[in-house]
């Protein structure tokens, strides 16, 4: 079985029925999280924790015999399956381990069965945002008008300990938070993110898109990743034939900004790509001639992308 590791945490699923549970992902830091959640659960019911990271058979003598064990395990292989798999059943298996061939493929070994959980954890994206969100409210009984519930979505770290912590921080100071000012005069908002990633913010309100600017991009190199990154998107855009085309032409390692990106495909047609593709040439040619208003050129031509995009 798999489960997504904010509905683990909201729903107190009972994993203690699952020999094996395997925590992996992209995400070192959540994987962490889960990991340290999961030791707790474990010892609040009365288990041994057994920190070798490797799997102690004489665990299983007389010692503790009348208690249970979970052995938290780092380097799981073949030869190790075989070993756990032939331990006595009171016995449990924490497996944690980021992403990598080895992994997955002990991975799909033990979505297959029936007494193994598969928890993957990476960046949240907006739906697992909005989950998280959802329970922490419930959680912390605290109330949030609908403009910053979406603000704290947008604004919000993407990883999940920075992103609890940012609301831990919030909920603290008040309980009732009606605007967003309240929110920014508490949490410290970076809006850091990658630069081939900013295109993806489109549909943000130009303030948004303004800020995001204004905090990451820093240098001309900056901008030009920036602009190259569009510019790959919409020679995607450009090139597919339909829906399913661009999906598998778009990056993988892209999969969080799959639903924008289908969104923004959607909203584009023939005539939509050449103007983009005009203003692209068009910011290019300026910063060739004035380097030094690279930031102005950016800026412009992102809202012009925006308006191109949701006119």
């Amino acid at each position: 079985m798999k489960i997504k590791p904010e509905v683990l945490l909201k729903n107190d699923s009972n994993f203690f029925l699952y020999k094996k549970i395997l925590v992996t992902g992209s995400d070192e830091s959540f994987i962490a999280y889960i990991r340290d959640y999961i030791v707790g659960e474990f010892k609040k019911k009365k288990y041994f924790i057994d920190y070798s990271g490797s799997h102690n058979s004489s665990l299983s003598g007389d010692l503790f015999s009348n208690k249970k064990i979970l052995f938290l395990l780092k380097d799981y292989n073949d030869k190790l399956d075989e070993e756990v798999a032939a331990d006595p059943k009171n016995q449990n298996f924490l497996i944690v381990s980021s992403n990598n061939k080895k992994v997955n493929k002990i991975k799909t070994k033990l979505l297959r069965s029936e007494d193994c959980l598969v928890v993957e954890c990476y960046m949240l994206n907006r739906s697992s945002k909005e989950f998280a969100l959802r329970k922490f409210i419930d959680d912390e009984k605290i109330q949030i008008s609908n403009d910053v519930f979406w603000y704290i979505i947008d604004s919000f770290d993407n990883n999940y300990p920075l992103f609890i912590k940012q609301l831990e921080t919030l909920s603290f100071f008040k309980k009732n938070i009606i605007s967003i000012e309240d929110v920014e005069g508490v949490v410290s908002i970076e809006n850091k993110i990658e630069l081939n990633k900013i295109f993806f913010q489109i549909f943000k309100n130009n303030k948004f898109l303004i800020n995001v600017f204004n905090k990451n991009i820093y240098s001309q190199g900056d901008f030009y990743v920036f602009l190259n990154s569009i510019k790959n998107y919409i020679e995607i855009i450009g090139r597919s034939k339909n829906e399913e085309d661009a999906i598998a032409k778009f990056p993988k390692y892209l999969f969080n900004e799959k639903v924008v990106f289908l969104n923004i495909y959607n909203r584009l047609n023939k005539g939509k790509v050449i103007r983009i593709y005009k203003n692209i040439l068009k910011a290019e040619s300026l910063v060739r001639k004035n380097s030094s208003l690279y930031f102005v050129i950016g800026l412009r031509f992102l809202l012009s992308t925006k308006n191109i995009i949701t006119s």
